[in-house]
């Protein structure tokens, strides 16, 4: 069963407080597909930045266009460990099972941030397929069209998929 959880974080900081806005929970289950394990990373970043460079309508809400985002080996880090975790353990969550954070666990990979966000999926067969099903989601959709985010990272460990965002 294919599953994307419409949960996104997006956190900012500001001297050393921390202020976190959580939205929605939706779960959508698009057509099986059989999983991989290899990600093709141009690809994925192709596939992004032509939705922000021509905008898109997420959900009922217009999004205009935005500057194209860049690929970053430590959200990369952070996406596949978090993805790692969650096929080892069979679970599926924006929340580890020991209780870490999105944050936390950018933090953990090295990148340091002002701005982070993450889309998780399960069951998609290709970059094309969890693209497609991030942008019908509403949540995921605007993440990927955030202005704010900067660069991103793609982790898929069996058929668990985790994009993460980041502005330094």
């Amino acid at each position: 069963m294919q599953i994307i959880r419409n949960f996104w974080i997006t956190c900012l900081f500001v001297s050393m407080a921390s202020s976190c806005q959580l939205t929605g929970n939706e779960d959508t289950k698009p057509n099986e597909q059989p999983a991989t394990g290899n990600i093709d990373k141009v690809k994925l970043l192709q596939l992004v930045n032509n939705l922000r460079q021509q905008g898109c309508t997420c959900g009922t809400t217009a999004m205009p266009a935005v500057s194209a985002i860049a690929w970053h080996d430590l959200l990369e880090k952070a996406a596949k460990g978090h993805s790692q975790d969650m096929y080892d353990k069979k679970y599926f969550s924006h929340t580890s099972q020991d209780g870490r954070t999105m944050s936390q666990r950018i933090t953990n990979a090295g990148y340091v941030w002002t701005f982070c966000g993450e889309n998780i999926a399960q069951g998609y067969a290709n970059e094309t397929a969890v693209i497609e099903g991030w942008k019908n989601s509403e949540g995921h959709c605007k993440n990927i069209m955030k202005a704010e985010f900067k660069e991103m990272g793609v982790g898929k460990v069996g058929d668990y998929w985790t994009q993460v965002f980041g502005t330094r």
